[in-house]
């Protein structure tokens, strides 16, 4: 009988088993040799674009792309190598593609401090990014709100069954859904004044996320009341317990902890989705951003919009991870 570290994981279709014809290519000597030969191309065989013809120039970096891809998926996927030799490789992969992108891409990395990460351009000017920080926070607290509000109403009102009223609920889902949240912003804050219906960049944001993510908290929300079994509302119904106290006592409390995980991660998309904002002029951060950009003449704003984008966006993500594992793992209790 096989040790279990040699049973190869057939769950993972991704993962190779080894059949005989290529046996030789997971051996150790081979995988020297391949990258010994890969390496003997890059010093070697790769052109500069000043001396060598177009053919041979994009040729040659094709083909050792592919190779190099080769290579690595061989280690990678194979799951009789050691964890430690796959993240080595898969380290050596992404400094590979970042050398070739550094060589062969025509940048002037000489001038990248000079016009990215040039901070005296901020000096005296970190209090714009701030505020606009604070309103992109306030427009995602306001919108986020709404969109829940806007989700959890729909969600409801598709628990009543009704026919005429869920293909109007249909349609806005599928609708809101569909159209890019610049284009909602963009028809209510340029076409509805052609109708006499003016409002201000920052209700224009309010609204458009609330609507446009209100139909994805109401698909969030509706897989959480589908999840409660049918016997529960059954079961309140037979108690006495009018509908709504039913949904409020009964099938809310049961559908929470499915619904929290998917719709924390939809509002981590809205939070992001308030720099479209900016072509609306609402004051948040990009928009300022973009307005030192232009007087300073220089990117590094934006770089810095960025990173605080970053620094906002990561710890959030990671908590919806905490979340979606807590209670993945209170489901399985």
């Amino acid at each position: 009988m096989k040790p279990m570290s040699d049973v190869p994981d057939r769950n993972n279709k991704f993962v190779r088993t080894h059949p005989g014809w290529h046996i030789w290519l997971n051996k150790p000597s081979a995988s020297i040799l391949f990258f010994t030969l890969l390496a003997a191309f890059a010093f070697f065989l790769l052109p500069s674009k000043e001396t060598a013809s177009p053919v041979y120039y994009y040729t040659s970096i094709n083909v050792f792309i592919v190779l190099v891809l080769a290579f690595s998926g061989n280690i990678l996927a194979d799951t009789k190598k050691p964890d430690v030799l796959k993240m080595i490789v898969a380290l050596l992969l992404i400094v590979v593609l970042c050398w070739l992108f550094y060589r062969y891409s025509g940048a002037e990395w000489g001038r990248l401090r000079d016009f990215f990460f040039n901070w005296e351009v901020l000096e005296g000017n970190w209090w714009i990014l701030w505020q606009g920080l604070e309103v992109t926070l306030l427009l995602a607290l306001i919108s986020g709100l709404g969109s829940v509000v806007v989700g959890l109403l729909i969600a409801v009102l598709r628990t009543l069954h009704s026919p005429t009223l869920n293909i109007f609920l249909k349609v806005y889902v599928d609708v809101f859904r569909s159209i890019p949240m610049i284009v909602i912003m963009v028809i209510i804050f340029f076409a509805l004044p052609f109708m006499g219906i003016s409002l201000g960049s920052m209700v224009t944001t309010v609204v458009a996320l609330s609507l446009g993510y209100g139909a994805y908290a109401s698909e969030c929300f509706r897989a959480g009341i589908e999840s409660v079994h049918s016997g529960q509302l059954e079961a309140a119904r037979s108690l006495g317990l009018s509908r709504g106290k039913t949904i409020a006592k009964v099938i809310l409390p049961q559908a929470i902890p499915v619904v929290v995980p998917p719709l924390t991660g939809t509002l981590v998309a809205m939070l992001k989705d308030t720099a479209v904002a900016s072509i609306v002029a609402a004051p948040e951060l990009l928009k300022r951003a973009r307005e030192l950009y232009t007087s300073e003449t220089n990117p590094t704003p934006l770089v810095a919009a960025a990173l605080i984008y970053l620094a906002v966006l990561i710890p959030l993500v990671r908590v919806v991870n905490i979340l979606e594992n807590k209670f993945k793992k209170s489901r399985n209790e």
